[in-house]
């Protein structure tokens, strides 16, 4: 009776210890896959916030599967969303040869925080946030946040992304598209206010201003806020300082010499580009 006793401890003991074994054995596996997985997610963040420079969209899609899905949300600091769905990594190369199409951007991409690596029987999700900050040569200046989610699957021994989430919201735009209203209903009128939509910062600001335009002899002399500029009948069209004359540029019509005024002068710091209302 006592021997019985001994081997049904003796049992429960070994099964017990082969039991905490393959525990262990698990835990160290996941532990090492969580690594694996951290490592990649830092290789995958440097090989897209490269891309401006590498112009290499094979060493971000060396990460995904073929058939792997994607959605990218954007929220601007206006409050509007973009959204951008993509069922093979067809549409996300596509949508990446366009960063690298642009002339003269940097994009700086730093992950700030690894939140949350999940590994499971084949299967893991890794959860990140970055900040990224985009400048172009035109003056294009935009920092934001951005939390990535990747959902992957281990294949032949390797982990690759399934599906990858990235919602990215504006913190701070400089400098971008600034849009433009014009309060006249006769461009030949002596006085035309328009209304300037810029970004500052946080959020964007509406610059009302009134151009008063002056012919002496066939030339415009034109004064807005506190500028003077003058636009010969020939074509250039100068601002006028104590430092003397600087020529901006040779508009073709008032509404060209307005637009140029607000772009090359009043608001040059601010507007990237102009798009008329």
């Amino acid at each position: 009776m006592i021997m019985k006793l001994i081997n049904k401890i003796a049992l429960q003991v070994l099964t017990f210890a082969l039991l905490l074994s393959s525990g262990q054995l698990i835990a160290q596996d996941n532990a090492d896959d969580r690594k694996v997985l951290e490592d990649m997610l830092y290789e995958f963040a440097e090989a897209y916030g490269s891309l401006p420079q590498t112009k290499n969209v094979e060493s971000v899609l060396q990460f995904f599967s073929k058939d792997a899905t994607s959605n990218i949300f954007v929220f601007n600091i206006s409050g509007k969303s973009r959204v951008q769905n993509y069922k093979t990594t067809v549409g996300f190369e596509a949508y990446m040869n366009k960063i690298i199409a642009s002339e003269g951007i940097t994009f700086k991409y730093d992950v700030t925080d690894v939140v949350d690596i999940t590994v499971g029987d084949g299967i893991a999700s890794v959860v990140y946030k970055v900040d990224y900050e985009i400048k172009e040569t035109d003056g294009l200046w935009v920092k934001g946040k951005e939390t990535v989610t990747l959902a992957l699957e281990k294949k032949k021994g390797d982990w690759v992304i399934e599906h990858y989430t990235f919602i990215q919201m504006e913190d701070e735009k400089l400098k971008g598209t600034c849009l433009v209203e014009m309060y006249v209903g006769d461009t030949n009128a002596e006085s035309i206010v328009t209304r300037t939509v810029v970004p500052n910062g946080r959020a964007y600001e509406s610059k009302f201003d009134n151009f008063e335009f002056r012919s002496i002899e066939g030339d415009w002399v034109i004064k807005v806020q506190d500028n003077l500029y003058k636009r010969l009948k020939t074509g250039p069209l100068y601002q006028i300082s104590e430092d003397g004359e600087e020529e901006i540029g040779a508009p073709t019509s008032k509404k060209a010499t307005i637009m140029m005024i607000i772009e090359d002068s009043l608001y040059e710091d601010s507007c990237a580009r102009l798009k008329v209302k």
